[in-house]
């Protein structure tokens, strides 16, 4: 089981660089695009398209990395008002949801991303690209974001005691998630 998790979180490393990448060479073909274009040189039509699709894969590569992190936005005015069991249940009760929600989301994206695939539909633009290549973004951050909070969830079980905790993930060995 370690193994699989180590393997698991290089996946969301890996998928962390990837989109860090990406956002770095949008900033760069922004920076570009104002160059040519102040020189007096034209345009990149392509770059704004280009742009559009790097940072929606941005969005559905880091997502499952920065719930992995705790770095997403979180309100936790609540968390603070109620006591140690209070926030138990809250995170129990805000990371079953959020693994419900991501099944859901991981169920109809897989099949629109199915759907377009078969039917080999396209986006014309400047560039052409079959629409079924950002669609499957999100089954896969869904389904890897599904598996985080129920990584969570085990964690926290763990950490209570209600549950088995496998070697080297028990409380000693990584600190339960202090928020949502």
């Amino acid at each position: 089981m370690a193994r699989i998790s180590k393997v698991y979180d290089a996946l969301l490393d890996a998928l962390g660089m990837v989109a860090a990448l990406l956002l770095a060479l949008v900033t760069l073909g922004i920076a570009a695009e104002i160059v040519v274009r102040g020189a007096g040189l034209g345009s990149l039509p392509w770059m704004i398209e280009l742009v559009e699709y790097s940072l929606l894969a941005v969005t559905f590569l880091a997502a499952p990395w920065v719930l992995k992190h705790s770095a997403h936005v979180s309100v936790d005015l609540l968390v603070e008002i109620v006591g140690p069991r209070g926030r138990r249940i809250l995170a129990l009760v805000a990371n079953s949801a959020g693994l419900i929600v991501c099944a859901v989301i991981f169920y109809y994206g897989l099949r629109s991303t199915i759907e377009l695939y078969a039917a080999d539909t396209k986006i014309f633009k400047i560039m052409t690209i079959r629409e079924w290549w950002l669609f499957a973004l999100v089954p896969v951050s869904s389904a890897l974001m599904a598996i985080e909070f129920g990584r969570r969830l085990y964690r926290r079980a763990a950490a209570s005691g209600e549950g088995p905790a496998a070697p080297g993930e028990g409380p000693a060995a990584r600190p339960v998630d202090a928020g949502l």
